[in-house]
Formats: C-alpha cells, structure tokens, sequence
C-alpha cells in the first residue's frame, strides 16, 4: 500500500497550489486547504480550558433510514446541517473533530455558521473514498494540516486528518481519525502511531475508533495517549453513567456496542476537567452522541 503524507495548503486569493497541483495530477483528486475563516475580530479563547468534541454526523442524515449505508443516503436523502450546528453550539466547543463529513462542501457550510476555522480531507482519491471524509474546525489559527492514509479498499479507504494550531502561542497537534469497522487487524492503530512518532507538540486524538474501550487494540494507543473519560474529574458515577449510555443510538447500541468514540489526550500532557455526552436533545442529529471533554495544560497522569 502506498501511503504518504499529503500537505494541506492555506488557502488564500491567487495562490497557486503547487503541491497539491502535482497531486491532482497523480490521483485525479482536488486540492485540500485548510481556511482561516474565523473573523478576526471575534476572540480566541484561553488554552486554559479547551472544549474538545469528537462527532460522527452521519453525513448530516440524522436518524433516518437506519442501518443504511451512508455512501447509499448520499444519494437518497437531502443532508441537514441544522442539528449538526446546533449539536455543536450547545457545548459552544473550541475544537471539534468531524467523521462521516459528505465532502468539503458541508464542512465550509457547519464552520461559517459557527464562525470557526476548518479542514477538511477526504478518505481517498477513488469513487468510494472521495465523496466523504473527516474535517476539523477550530476557534483557534490553523497553522498546518496534512493527511494520512491508514487503511484501502472500495469501501474501506480510511485517511486521518493532522492539523497543528495555535494555541495562544503554543502549538497542538490535533488528529481526527476514523477507523474503518471493517478492518479486524490493528494496523490502521499502528499507522497512526508510526506517524506520531515525530511529532513532538501535545497530541489530541478525535476519533471514531469502531471498537470498545476494553478491545485489545486500544493498547496500541496507550502508549502515546490517554483516554479522557479516564483522565476526567467528573464525578464516577457520572463517568460510569456515561460509559454505560455510549456514544451509538439504535441497533448498535442494543446489540451491547456502546462507546466507539473517543478523546485521546497525549500521555502526561494534559489535565481533563470535565467530560460528557451531547444532551439528549441532540442524539436525534446522527445514530452517534456526541462526546466533549474540557482539557488544558498540564501533568496529567501517568
């Protein structure tokens, strides 16, 4: 498999996207920026306590046709960003990590409204990778963003999504991931942790991992990152309440898969002050809930 790194340019007017030139011409696929969109007059919050959110919105399908295929509602259902909007504004977060994004399009749509910052990557550069994807947005700068792809197939193409911010001077490396279901191996977890290796600012993982909490495969990550609800000072019972509801809806959920969604802080490098699901107001947006957790500076835990 050929996997490589692929810059992601600043957009800006009249520049001419070299690199991403080439690319168009390797794999017939368009050129991903990521933009600064955030008015400027608008502040940037404190790095203090930093509301992070990872949420697979189903391409904006809600909870219509269930169990359907999101490459198939693509084209039978008309997307609806208003929940999707509203999901993300009731915990008013700072950096949001989206999976299930249907294309670059629908990721500039949800960040103006939101006054936020965003990329977007696709999962890859052929018919069954390029009409979705993962996107981020972010109250503070993008300084930086560029794709990984973890995994490849019709159906199975899987790409992460880097992005360094600024984070009141700092820098943060922010990854939005989401793994396919349908790999049972670990390799998509190794790949990513390969590409970790150099990068050397606090890492923050947004993921749709596609397996439990206590699947062996999450000691992949372990050795790099921490899971926030672990690392969250919320009270147990809330945190046992949450582990208990998962971050699914529907079928899934009743057949006993529960938490398939995750914040990853990196080891030792940050404090997490708060966590939880989106209000239950809001589950009807996606068949996935929403998880957020409130995270700065710090020792953490080792």
């Amino acid at each position: 498999m050929q996997r490589e790194r692929r810059r992601i340019d600043q957009a800006g007017p009249g520049r001419l996207c070299w690199n991403c030139l080439l690319v168009l011409l390797i794999f017939a696929g368009g050129c991903t920026r990521y933009h600064n969109i955030r008015p400027t007059d608008l502040p940037v919050p404190g790095t203090d306590r930093v509301t992070v959110l990872t949420y697979n919105i189903r391409t904006g399908a809600g909870l219509r046709k269930p169990g359907r295929s999101p490459y198939l509602l693509k084209d039978e259902l008309q997307p609806e960003t208003g929940p999707i909007i509203a999901a993300i504004g009731s915990v008013q977060a700072d950096i949001v990590g989206l999976q299930e994004v249907l294309g670059e399009d629908q990721a500039a749509a949800i960040a103006r409204v939101l006054d936020m910052n965003y990329v977007y990557v696709p999962h890859g550069w052929e018919r069954y990778g390029i009409w979705w994807g993962v996107a981020l947005l972010s109250r503070f700068p993008i300084m930086d963003a560029w794709s990984q792809e973890i995994s490849e197939g019709p159906g199975n193409t899987r790409s992460n999504l880097f992005a360094r911010i600024d984070a009141g001077g700092t820098s943060w490396c922010v990854i939005v991931m989401h793994r396919d279901k349908d790999q049972q191996d670990g390799a998509a977890l190794w790949r990513t942790m390969s590409a970790v290796q150099s990068i050397t600012d606090p890492l923050v993982l947004l993921a749709d991992l596609n397996i439990k909490p206590g699947d062996r495969r999450m000691a992949i990550l372990s050795t790099r990152f921490q899971d926030s609800l672990q690392l969250c000072r919320a009270e147990p019972a809330r945190k046992a309440r949450m582990d208990k509801i998962g971050t699914l809806t529907g079928k899934r959920a009743r057949a006993g898969i529960k938490r398939i969604d995750y914040v990853l802080v990196d080891r030792g490098r940050f404090n997490v002050y708060d966590c939880g699901l989106l209000g239950a107001a809001y589950w009807p947006a996606s068949d996935h809930i929403g998880y957020f957790a409130v995270i700065g500076p710090g020792k953490g835990t080792e």
